[in-house]
C-alpha cells in the first residue's frame, strides 16, 4: 500500500511558515515528537527519572533494535554517542598507526570527518584527499588512483555534503578489504535517505548524526563498529557505563564491555533517546525503504523543475543511484545571495561551494516544491553578482 504522505505533511507545523529544504543540515520537530516528549516529562515529574516505559535500558534496546533493522547490523554493534565528530575521534584515536602510514579522506569533506584524522599528522601520518567527480563511477576511478602501499585508513562519506554525490561504497569496500585498509564511513548525509547494508560493507565502522534524515534530536549520534573491528580499537574514554558491569562502582573495573556499547561510556541525555525512539518509530511506520524512495522522488521533482529553468546539477543525475541532496547552480547567478533571498521568502536552502543546496524530506509536498522552483526562477534573474 502506498503511504499517505499527506499525514507526514500534517505532522510538521513547520510547513505553516517554511518550506524546509535543509534536511541534510538540521530538521524540525513533528507533532508526534512533541506529544511523546510531553508524556515523558509529565511522567518524570510524577515518578522521577526513568519512569515506566522510559527506562534507559529499554530505550537503548528500542533504539539499537530499530537502527539494526535500518542498517542491517547487529544491535550489539551499535553505540549511542553525541555526534559524528565524537564518534570519529573515538575511532581515530583508538587506532594503532605508525609514521609513514596514510589516511584517505574525501575532498571538501565536512570537518567532522577531517579534524579527527588531522591528529595523526603530528605523528608522521599523511592525510590525503580523494578528488570529487561528477559521477560515482568517476569517483571510484579517483579512489583507485589514490590508493597506495601505505594507505591504512579510508574515511569516506556515504554522500558528499556539498554536492549530493552518492559514493560507490559497495565497490570501495572490497578494494579496502583486499588491501587491509580500515574503512570508516561518515553516514551523516546518507543514513535514512540512501540504503546501506552494514553487514555487506564490513568489516567497517559507521558514524552518523540523528538530526538529519532520521529526523532526530540535535546532540545525538550513532557509532556502529563491526565486531571484527572492535577488538582492534583501543578504548579512548573510560566511564562507568563502558565497563563490563556498570552497576559495580567499587572496586574499580578493568574490563570493558565486549560490545560497541562500551562507547556509550557515561550518562547520556535520555531526553534525546525518547525523541529519537519516536522519530524512528514514526519513520518505520511508513517503511524505511518507502521513506527513502519518497525523498528521492521529491528531489527528482525539484531537479526536473530547476533543470527546466536553466540550472545545472553538481553531479550527473541521469540514473540511480541518486541522493536526496540536490546542489545546483546557474551561470551568472550568485547562489549565496539567492539562498538569502529564498530565506526571506520562507524557503530554507543553503549555499555550498558556490551552489544552492536543497534537501526535501517526506513532510514536504509537491505544491511546496512547485512554489520553490517558481520562486528560484524569479529570484535568479536578480541574484547576480
Amino acid at each position: 500500500m502506498t503511504p499517505n504522505w499527506k499525514t507526514a505533511q500534517d505532522a510538521y507545523p513547520v510547513n505553516d511558515r517554511w518550506v524546509w529544504l535543509n534536511n541534510c543540515g538540521t530538521t524540525p520537530t513533528g507533532r508526534h515528537i512533541v506529544e511523546r516528549m510531553h508524556d515523558y516529562f509529565a511522567k518524570c515529574a510524577e515518578h522521577g527519572p526513568g519512569p515506566s516505559g522510559y527506562s534507559p535500558v529499554a530505550l537503548g534496546h528500542t533504539l539499537k533494535t530499530a537502527l539494526a533493522r535500518l542498517l542491517h547490523a547487529s544491535p550489539d554493534e551499535i553505540a549511542l554517542v553525541h555526534n559524528t565528530a565524537e564518534a570519529m575521534h573515538m575511532v581515530s584515536l583508538g587506532l594503532d598507526l605508525s609514521p609513514g602510514d596514510e589516511i584517505l579522506v574525501l575532498a571538501d569533506e565536512y570537518p567532522s570527518n577531517v579534524y579527527p584524522w588531522q591528529t595523526w599528522q603530528s605523528r608522521g601520518v599523511t592525510l590525503r584527499s580523494v578528488p570529487l567527480a561528477p559521477t560515482p563511477d568517476e569517483f571510484l576511478h579517483n579512489f583507485r588512483q589514490a590508493l597506495g602501499p601505505c594507505t591504512r585508513v579510508a574515511a569516506m562519506s556515504m554522500v558528499h555534503w556539498c554536492t549530493g554525490l552518492p559514493l560507490p561504497l559497495a565497490e570501495i569496500a572490497p578494494l579496502c578489504h583486499e588491501r587491509a585498509i580500515r574503512l570508516v564511513i561518515d553516514g551523516a548525509q546518507g543514513v535514512g535517505q540512501v540504503p546501506i547494508d552494514f553487514r555487506a560493507l564490513g568489516p567497517c565502522v559507521l558514524a552518523f548524526s540523528a538530526w538529519k534524515w532520521l529526523l532526530g534530536p540535535l546532540g545525538l549520534g550513532v557509532l556502529v563498529v563491526d565486531n571484527q573491528v572492535l577488538s582492534t580499537l583501543n578504548p579512548v574514554f573510560k566511564g562507568t557505563d563502558a565497563m563490563a558491569n556498570p552497576s559495580v562502582y567499587l572496586p574499580y573495573q578493568t574490563t570493558f564491555k565486549p560490545t560497541a556499547d562500551r562507547y556509550t561510556y557515561s550518562t547520556s541525555n535520555y531526553n534525546d533517546w525518547v525523541y529519537f525512539a519516536e522519530s524512528l518509530d514514526w519513520l518505520e511506520k511508513f517503511g524505511f525503504e518507502s521513506v527513502q524512495a519518497r525523498i528521492h522522488q521529491l528531489t527528482d521533482e525539484l531537479w526536473r523543475g530547476l533543470e527546466a529553468v536553466g540550472f545545472r546539477s553538481a553531479y550527473k543525475r541521469v540514473s540511480a543511484p541518486n541522493s536526496g541532496i540536490l546542489a545546483v547552480d546557474k551561470p551568472g547567478v550568485d547562489c549565496r545571495l539567492l539562498a538569502q533571498q529564498l530565506r526571506a521568502q520562507g524557503i530554507l536552502a543553503k549555499e555550498r561551494l558556490g551552489r544552492l543546496r536543497l534537501a526535501p524530506h517526506i513532510y514536504i509536498g509537491s505544491e511546496q516544491l512547485t512554489r520553490t522552483v517558481e520562486t528560484i526562477d524569479e529570484l535568479a534573474t536578480h541574484a547576480r553578482p
